[in-house]
Order: C-alpha cells, then structure tokens, then sequence
C-alpha cells in the first residue's frame, strides 16, 4: 500500500503503518454517517436518542484518545526529523487545533440532546458533526498523504507497536468483537491479517466470524442497513 504521494507505507526498512488507514476508515464511515442518523431520529423519541446518541458518544470518545496518541507520534517525529515536518508543522497543528475545538462543541450539543431529545436540538448536533466530519476528513488526508510515509520511516516498529496496543485499549473490552468487526468491513485485509498473526489461535479463528456479524447487528441498529456505505469522506 502507498500514499496518496506514492510513497510505501510497508515494506523493507519501512514500519507497517498501515493500521492507520484501517482507523481511518472507521473514523470516516461512522462519524460520516452520523449526521443524517440524528437527523432520522423524531423528537421525542428517548429510545432512538440514546442508541443514536450512544454511538456518536463512543465514536467522538475514541476521536479524542486518537488524537493524543497522534500527539505522541508527532512528538518523537519532531525530534528525529524536524526538516522533513517543517512544510507541515503549521498546517497540521491548525487542522489538530480546529478538529479539537469542534469536538468540545460536539460534546456539548450531543450531551444537550441526550437531554432533551428534542428535533432542534437533534439539528444542532447534526450541524456540529457535520462541521467536525470536514475538518477531519481534510486532517486524516493530509494525515495519511503526508505523514504516514514520514513515520514508515522513522517511527520503530517497537514504538509502532506501542502506538497500536494503546489504540486498540481505548475500545471498551466488551467491544472487542464489534471493533475488529468494523475495521474488517473496510480495512486493507492483509494489514489486519498481520494483527489477526499476534492473537492466540482460538481467538484468531473466532475474531473474524463474530466481528463481522457484530458489525451487521450494530450497523442495522444505527444506520438501518448492515451493510452501510463504504469509502465515506475518502479525499481524492
């Protein structure tokens, strides 16, 4: 797999960061979406409220533990190869700053309308996450463009790995099946394989099956269809 500039982001020499992407995608698929399932809901229905507002909730909660473990990245970067970021050090830190204050603002109006599940409060939310799915959408792109080949090369595997395993413990343990669920509904295949390779083999043979069939009840459960759109907020 390469980046959007061409450069691998695996192979000889380089640290497998693709992982990345795969978050990516869920990230842009379930916040994605996300407007227009609030926007479904009638006011005044709790029930409907809180499944909408419970998913929003958890994807607006792992947004938040990944841009820190970006920060760490971006840190250990800015140390090693502080040339290379120099073109991208403005324009990454306004996107993060930017992304972080719609996500405050996210927060609030979803919490208002847990509340009151009233319609103009289900409007506001939608609005907000709307604004929030832009401005991430254009920081993943850049992200992934520009950032990505630069950590292939000097991001250690070690480290990598670290990065990941924090990742994946900001899922909710009684989400583990549901998570890897979604990220095999669009990931590279071959990139979760080699995260699939690390798991003990009774899990490695149950993930799969399970997962996906947790993302099918989820998905019908949120978005109506088990089969949502795919690609959502890809930047060409």
């Amino acid at each position: 797999m390469t980046s959007q500039t061409g450069q691998r982001l695996h192979g000889p020499g380089l640290t497998d960061v693709r992982m990345m992407r795969v978050a990516h995608s869920n990230f842009r698929r379930e916040l994605g979406l996300s407007p227009a399932a609030i926007r479904a809901v009638a006011g005044g229905d709790r029930r409907r409220t809180t499944i909408v507002a419970d998913h929003a909730d958890l994807f607006l909660s792992l947004l938040h533990h990944h841009t820190i473990e970006d920060d760490l990245l971006w840190a250990a970067l800015l140390e090693r190869v502080p040339a290379e970021l120099a073109p991208l050090v403005q324009v990454m830190q306004s996107q993060h700053e930017h992304v972080a204050a719609l996500l405050d603002r996210s927060h609030a109006a979803l919490g208002a309308w847990r509340r009151t599940a009233s319609a103009p409060d289900g409007d506001a939310l939608a609005v907000v996450l709307s604004d929030l799915c832009t401005a991430l959408f254009e920081h993943l792109h850049a992200e992934e463009t520009h950032l990505l080949p630069i950590m292939a090369r000097h991001i250690t595997p070690a480290e990598w790995e670290e990065f990941t395993v924090q990742g994946m413990s900001s899922i909710p343990k009684r989400l583990m099946f549901l998570g890897f669920g979604m990220m095999l509904y669009e990931g590279d295949p071959e990139a979760i394989e080699i995260e699939l390779r690390k798991l003990p083999a009774p899990l490695r043979r149950l993930l799969p099956p399970l997962g996906r069939r947790a993302y099918r009840r989820y998905a019908r459960r949120v978005h109506g269809t088990p089969a949502p759109p795919r690609g959502i907020g890809v930047i060409a």
